[in-house]
């Protein structure tokens, strides 16, 4: 809760981001026909300058690729946003691929 306060009151001061800043970032996933649909990202926040190194682990099924999915703009998220060096994944999608590089 604590990071949620902190990137909370950063996004409110519009305080540029000097690394990545995830704000409230949800995914559900739709079920197949007859299936429950899948929320794989709910509600997520954090913020990692630049210089800091950011692990995401998690079980099977806890959201990992999502997360990262969606902050390259691979997969559509349904709410919140995240930026990365200031650049909006909404509005500047082109410059934040640019800017990226993701191991798998």
């Amino acid at each position: 809760m604590e990071e949620k306060k902190i990137v909370i009151e950063s996004e409110k001061k519009g305080s540029k981001i000097n690394g990545v800043r995830v704000v409230g970032l949800s995914k559900t996933y739709q079920g197949f026909t007859g299936s429950k649909e899948a929320e794989a990202l709910k509600n997520v926040f954090f913020e990692v300058k630049k210089g800091e190194l950011l692990g995401v682990m998690g079980h099977n099924g806890a959201g990992k690729s999502t997360l990262i999915n969606v902050i390259c703009g691979l997969v559509y998220k349904d709410s919140g946003n995240a930026k990365i060096f200031d650049l909006n994944i909404e509005d500047d999608l082109r410059q934040v691929r640019k800017r990226m590089g993701v191991v798998s």
